[in-house]
């Protein structure tokens, strides 16, 4: 049969970087040992599913590049699997109906009163006392199986292998394992990780607020999108949220995860969200980004920001900003002078390039100047700089920053020569009139 592992997401609510986790070293376990991973929907919680909690998840994990080999299997679609195995535990004799107050009528499974061991993937030889344990609900009085009821029923006749999940399942595996002996089968082998916690040690929630100590603390998937972090990025990270590779490999595509992949690396202490780290990794990948890829993944940024643009126009504004951002949602504000129709000047910049110092002459030189230009390129803007530099007797930078102030309206922006590239000459003329009136 081989390996057999699953992700089983419940649509009650957005994809947490916990799951993607979950999700990502189940995939790795497959690929690496040439198996399968299935998607199951686990949807029996009629009261809290959302139909755009599973668009997110089906979105996010496409987007990670974690494609299941089997499903979406839905466990809705299961209800009479389920009411059979039932029927089976309770004609057993382990299983009795029992009126809760308030709740209805439920079907409860007498649990092994003992100590339960099993050889975790993670842990390694784990145990838990269950004898004081409460009996589990398996049935509830809406006729819907609970989550420990249909997860043993799915992963048997789902022939799963392998269960990669978090630390706080390790309640429900001893009684699981003890349902499954009640049925007969073997149970997979358990592992458990640790769980995320945030930089300050505290566990990682969807309840975080937005910013943490003035950075976006993304904690779910459409976050990281929206903040302008590449799905490369985030997978690299997430992997190292609890494995290690070995030695110290940090950037690895995915293929290189699939290969360095096993259990036995997952650690077994939190790991910590660094966003430090989560934007140095994503500054990195938007660096190695092919231009043309990169200015796609920018334009809803720009357009959002500034409407439609001239692809051209766009993609010199992405390469100018790609050695420089670590978010793509940085890009509007470092290019507003670019794209923003009326540009904002800076007072203090105005007042001391170009209201004082000779700063207005240097501008109405450099106007008549670049107006004469027949290439308005690098080359020929540096030869008007370098001419009207060695007419005032003064040195570059008192002739670059009143250009840039009177383009710009500030004092920061990309080389000068790139900066009225991108505006192109009846742009950078039209601005230099503007500022020659303050």
């Amino acid at each position: 049969m081989g390996i057999r592992v699953r992700f089983a997401p419940s649509p009650t609510g957005d994809l947490h970087i916990g799951s993607v986790r979950t999700a990502l070293y189940n995939f790795l376990h497959a690929r690496h040992e040439k198996g399968t991973f299935v998607l199951r929907i686990e949807d029996t919680d009629q009261k809290r599913n959302k139909e755009e909690a599973l668009k997110g998840i089906v979105d996010g994990l496409q987007w990670c590049g974690l494609h299941w080999d089997e499903g979406p299997i839905f466990q809705s679609d299961r209800l009479d699997v389920y009411s059979r195995y039932a029927k089976k535990i309770e004609e057993s004799g382990r299983a009795y109906w029992r009126d809760d107050p308030g709740k209805g009528r439920a079907l409860v499974f007498r649990i092994d009163r003992e100590k339960i061991a099993w050889d975790d993937l993670v842990h390694g030889p784990s145990a838990r006392d269950i004898s004081l344990d409460p009996d589990l609900v398996l049935v509830k009085s809406d006729s819907f199986p609970t989550y420990n009821f249909a997860c043993v029923i799915d992963d048997h006749e789902m022939n799963i292998s392998h269960v990669l999940r978090g630390d706080e399942h390790l309640a429900n595996t001893p009684k699981q394992i003890s349902l499954y002996r009640a049925l007969g089968w073997e149970p997979p082998r358990f592992g458990h990780m640790p769980l995320i916690m945030d930089p300050d040690g505290e566990k990682l929630s969807k309840r975080k607020i937005e910013k943490y100590h003035g950075i976006g603390l993304p904690v779910i998937v459409e976050e990281c999108r929206a903040l302008g972090y590449l799905p490369e990025a985030i997978v690299n990270f997430v992997a190292l949220l609890g494995w290690s590779p070995g030695g110290d490999l940090e950037l690895m595509t995915l293929d290189e995860m699939i290969e360095k992949f096993t259990a036995d690396r997952i650690g077994t202490t939190p790991a910590r969200f660094l966003v430090d780290k989560l934007l140095w990794m994503n500054g990195i990948y938007i660096r190695k980004c092919p231009i043309d890829r990169l200015v796609e993944l920018t334009r809803p940024y720009i357009e959002s920001t500034y409407g439609p643009q001239p692809v051209e126009k766009l993609r010199e504004a992405v390469r100018q900003q790609q050695e420089r951002i670590k978010r793509l949602d940085e890009l509007p504000a470092l290019t507003k002078f670019a794209f923003a129709p009326k540009i904002e000047y800076d007072a203090k910049a105005v007042a001391k390039w170009l209201t004082a110092d000779g700063g207005r002459a240097i501008l109405g030189d450099l106007r008549a100047e670049l107006s004469e230009l027949r290439a308005f390129d690098k080359a020929a803007v540096e030869s008007v700089l370098t001419r009207v530099m060695e007419k005032h007797k003064t040195k570059l930078g008192n002739v670059a920053q009143p250009l840039r102030v009177a383009v710009t309206g500030g004092t920061v922006s990309p080389p000068i020569h790139d900066t009225l590239a991108i505006l192109g000459r009846e742009t950078v003329l039209a601005r230099i009139d503007e500022a020659l009136k303050l």
